[in-house]
């Protein structure tokens, strides 16, 4: 890495690239922080629920919007914080990349 007055593309891949690496690792240590990201107990059956239904909706290999997919998992479930955790459980377990 050096400070150069000329941007050249490569320079804005490794940018693009340590942006991605930092904001991962930053959402990876908050995930796996336990505290505040753990699911609660009484949600389980809800959480596990939901995840199915996410299972069932997207297919292998396709892309979907985050607001999108929580704005359909309302129409069925009415519980946000539920979604949520369901989604991020999703992440962290790899079924999902973000």
């Amino acid at each position: 890495m050096r400070l150069d007055l000329v941007v050249r593309p490569d320079h804005v891949k490794e940018a693009h690239r340590l942006f991605q690496v930092s904001t991962l690792n930053a959402a990876a240590s908050g995930l796996s922080n336990g505290s505040a990201q753990s699911s609660p107990t009484e949600l389980l059956p809800m959480i596990t629920k939901i995840e199915e239904a996410i299972k069932r909706r997207v297919a292998i290999g396709t892309k979907i919007s985050y607001p999108k997919l929580q704005q359909e998992m309302m129409m069925r479930f009415d519980n946000s914080r539920a979604i949520d955790f369901a989604i991020v459980a999703m992440v962290r377990s790899g079924d999902f990349e973000h």
